[in-house]
């Protein structure tokens, strides 16, 4: 049929001043609580009621059998949208036509809800988008306790576009209503759905805002190809232009962004000296003996492992004080997306050919270094794009920040950090090789040739342990990481300390 175009134009995509403004405004007047935190016994106690949300004081759904039920239904969205401001009094939801799930993401359920409206409008959208909580139940028991209790940041993507859908400097997806309730770690998002281009359909023949295919991450080179610059461009003159805006003021004060979107502490230390022992020893068995075809041959030759090993022993036993000094450049730390990779965007082009981004998902908001968040950002690249891309990369992204209102820092010192930050990722992939074994047993390794091997590519969380270990060593070995985190112990006058005997 004909294309779902996203809008007709730029002015469309990006409208100044933005239509959410007086709704936002409201939403900082009301000064809702922060949120206070859950223990595994509360969220084991509570995790089942329904409780009243503390952003708009109403009850609300937590699934999609709830949403559709008697209890709340197309009249519960209703009062919810006359709540946020999004729907005018004088109209409603007439009905919930229908609700699909939806696959992917580690963090939280998603849903396709298609409404009717009794008065349809070009600004209200019928098909939208649900988040809620997995189930406490089955496959995604472990996820949901991962999410509602380690991670805890459900409730940043409750008030992300809630208190700043207006101030973004690039396209989001439109805010309909959130809430979430501290007790039982229950939450809803709703926003407009993104109308996916279909993969079937060749990139050339998509007409001006029509929204290209969903991307994944780690594929892209089956993706993007020799077309990646031009993605990673934009992904980063959007955390850039974020990161300015935070300092220019734009969100609002710092701590009032603070009360919703936390400031990252000071990492308190490494792995202890027995855990990183034995995390080691898996890892080397791991990279030299059962993953060892998916690794450039240079990368792991026994001297190549030995300085891994004591790269990784170095960043360990400074973890804080690396933290402490990444932390304490006040230049460095501001409000960004943490995670603005290809699975967290829609892309479309414009009139004349120019590719525009829209960003999703704002789980885990919060002030933090960006050296470290630009890392989380872009470790999902190809070596060979780093190699070419990423000094440009960085620069870019410093003199982007600096025009949309960030100071002005040295783009040596960022690498720098940025670099730490892929040492210290691979320190944590360590505990990952017994998920890596859980989809891909060691029974199985030799039949994998290269990361094509169906389980690898299907399984996205093992694609992406698997992948990261290979790009972090070969960056260690090609870039002579070991000497960066040496010198940097001696830039910032470290104490000496005694290293784990591996």
């Amino acid at each position: 049929g004909e294309p779902l175009l996203a809008c007709g134009s730029k002015e469309e995509w990006l409208p100044r001043p933005h239509p959410a403004e007086s709704r936002c405004e409201a939403e900082w007047a009301k000064d809702s609580p922060a949120w206070p935190g859950i223990s595994m016994e509360q969220f084991q106690e509570n995790n089942a009621k329904n409780e009243v949300g503390t952003r708009f004081g109403m009850l609300f759904p937590h699934n999609q059998e709830q949403l559709t039920s008697k209890e709340f239904g197309a009249a519960w969205m209703t009062k919810a949208f006359h709540a946020s401001k999004v729907l005018a009094e004088d109209n409603k939801v007439k009905k919930i036509v229908s609700t699909k799930q939806l696959g992917g993401g580690g963090a939280a359920d998603k849903a396709l809800i298609i409404v009717e409206y009794e008065k349809p409008s070009p600004d209200l959208h019928t098909k939208l988008f649900m988040k809620f909580p997995y189930p406490m139940e089955g496959a995604r028991r472990s996820d949901r306790m991962n999410s509602s209790v380690n991670l805890q940041q459900d409730c940043m993507e409750v008030d992300a576009l809630r208190l700043l859908e207006a101030y973004m400097p690039f396209r989001v997806t439109k805010y309909y209503f959130s809430d979430i309730n501290p007790n039982t770690s229950n939450f809803i998002v709703l926003t407009e759905f993104v109308n996916y281009g279909s993969s079937k359909k060749a990139l050339k023949d998509f007409v001006p805002w029509e929204i290209e295919p969903p991307y994944e991450k780690f594929l892209d080179d089956e993706q993007w190809g020799d077309r990646a610059w031009e993605y990673y461009k934009e992904m980063t003159r959007a955390v850039a232009q974020m990161s300015g805006y935070y300092k220019a003021g734009k969100f609002g004060s710092p701590d009032e962004l603070a009360k919703y979107f936390p400031k990252g502490g000071i990492v308190p230390g490494g792995l202890d000296e027995r855990a990183f022992q034995m995390k080691m020893k898996m890892g080397v068995e791991f990279v030299t003996t059962v993953a060892n075809k998916l690794f450039p041959p240079d990368v792991i030759t026994p001297a190549a492992i030995e300085e891994w090993k004591r790269v990784l022993n170095v960043a360990n036993a400074y973890t804080m004080e690396f933290s402490y000094v990444g932390t304490m450049n006040e230049d460095y730390n501001v409000m960004m997306h943490g995670n603005m990779n290809a699975d967290n965007t829609y892309w479309t082009r414009d009139e004349e050919g120019n590719l525009q981004i829209g960003v999703i998902d704002w789980g885990g908001l919060g002030i933090s270094p960006f050296p470290n968040k630009l890392w989380w950002c872009n470790y999902a690249a190809e070596f060979h794009f780093f190699e070419e891309h990423l000094d440009e990369l960085l620069q870019f992204f410093c003199t982007t920040y600096h025009e949309a209102g960030g100071p002005e820092v040295d783009v040596a010192g960022v690498k720098k950090f940025f670099l730490l930050a892929a040492v210290n990722q691979c320190i944590g992939l360590l505990g990952a090789i017994p998920q890596i074994y859980r989809v891909v047993s060691k029974k199985v390794w030799p039949e994998v040739q290269d990361r094509n091997f169906p389980k690898l590519k299907e399984h996205f969380l093992t694609r992406m342990y698997v992948q990261g270990f290979v790009l972090i060593l070969t960056m260690i070995h090609r870039w002579n990481l070991g000497k960066l985190v040496d010198d940097m112990v001696k830039e910032f006058e470290f104490p000496p300390k005694p290293l784990t005997q591996l």
